[in-house]
């Protein structure tokens, strides 16, 4: 090409032109995230791989736009000090949340909920002609442990798939006070590689999120669940019940700030889902907890709070105790002595509509003033000289659900 022709040029300002997009692209990369490949590998690409091929790769597959999360994310997380699994992640260095905390009730009160550490808005997702969820507002308080319930169908997979980044919402806007890399997923049903053992699988788990952690946390999280007895057995091996909790192990040993549980304990025997229970139980409060399950008693025993969801909309947030209130209150009590006249006497209590006698000394009273009932009892029992062995309430969480869907 001669110099000074109109073609040397012309060549000579196309590469101005491509060397001023790389190097604007270049300074674009700066103040934005990225993902599926570190900030290095897409500078590269702008600069290396031919034009206009490299920008455009990076503009439609890398650069994620302000506001928006990341599908997913290849920055290490910032370096931490290891800290006591069911320790709180603010509190001061050398203090240790109690892990030995009475068993939780609905009908506690806990403390008052604190901003929300998850929170959708308009939440929506479509497939095809099938509404999964619909204009959805959670809202999850940090240090809660939130049961999300509904019937099958109803939505709530397609929800924790949502939060955790999984899947994408149709429309709506989610909220995460919390890095999405500090969130941890336990699947359905959680499967591994049948050639790894349970000790290899929860290291690996470490290794991915949490490297810089001490490797004891392995055992810790592999004790949390019982499965110290099986650490070295391959995986292949293990039932359905075992995978479960060798899925909570993985959870657990990277420390997370938020857990994500999608029925975890459906696979389990009475004694597995009661030491599951009890597990959620010991993370209540030091982290928060979101819990899909159908096994409403389970919800009821651990959760503080609840949301239903009901053909993708969701009918009820809020306290599980103030749910309960909303249903026909209904308390079993248990007496001892003659108590031939307590029924009849029960029966002139005007806020009481409903007793019913299902064993002797036992009764069951339905009613509609439940302060009322609890200050008129003592006094009825004194009057005819019985005593209180039992007095609990009987309303349950399956009760409010049928209410309120139905």
């Amino acid at each position: 090409i001669p110099v000074g022709g109109t073609l040397f040029w012309t060549l000579i300002g196309l590469g101005v032109v491509v060397a001023g997009i790389a190097i604007g692209l270049l300074w674009d990369l700066r103040g934005h995230d990225v993902q599926h490949l570190p900030k290095w590998a897409w500078a590269a690409i702008i600069v290396l791989v031919s034009f206009p091929i490299g920008p455009v790769l990076y503009l439609t597959l890398g650069r994620v736009a302000h506001g928006q999360q990341p599908s997913a994310s290849t920055t290490p997380p910032a370096p931490r000090q290891a800290r006591p699994i069911g320790q709180h992640p603010g509190a001061v260095s050398g203090s240790t949340a109690t892990l030995d905390r009475p068993p939780t009730s609905a009908w506690r009160s806990g403390p008052p909920p604190s901003a929300p550490v998850i929170a959708t808005t308009s939440l929506t997702k479509i497939y095809g002609d099938t509404v999964a969820l619909s204009g959805v507002d959670l809202a999850v308080p940090r240090g809660a442990t939130y049961g999300l319930i509904g019937p099958n169908g109803a939505g709530k997979t397609t929800m924790l798939s949502i939060l955790a980044g999984l899947r994408h919402a149709t429309s709506g806007d989610i909220h995460l006070d919390v890095d999405r890399r500090r969130i941890a997923v336990l699947v359905d049903t959680p499967m591994f590689e049948p050639w790894l053992t349970a000790r290899e699988v929860v290291d690996l788990a470490r290794h991915l999120v949490a490297p810089d952690l001490p490797t004891s946390n392995v055992d810790t999280a592999l004790a949390e669940v019982g499965l110290t007895d099986a650490a070295d057995r391959r995986t292949g091996g293990f039932s359905r019940g075992m995978l479960q909790r060798l899925g909570l192990a993985t959870c657990l040993v990277g420390e997370p700030d938020v857990f994500v549980f999608d029925e975890p304990s459906s696979a389990l025997d009475p004694a597995g889902r009661r030491e599951v229970l009890d597990l959620i139980g010991r993370l209540a409060h030091s982290t928060t907890v979101v819990i899909s399950t159908h096994i409403l008693a389970d919800v009821q025993q651990v959760c503080d709070m609840v949301g239903v969801i009901d053909q993708g909309h969701l009918r009820y947030q809020g306290p599980i105790a103030d749910l309960l209130s909303r249903t026909s209150a209904a308390y079993t009590i248990h007496v001892r002595g003659s108590a031939d006249g307590l029924r009849n006497r029960l029966v002139d209590e005007p806020s009481i509509s409903d007793v019913e006698e299902v064993a002797p000394g036992r009764y069951r009273l339905v009613t509609d003033d439940a302060p009322d009932v609890e200050f008129a009892l003592p006094r009825i029992l004194a009057e005819l000289g019985l005593a209180l062995v039992a007095f609990n309430p009987a309303t349950d969480l399956e009760t409010a659900f049928l209410e309120l869907t139905q």
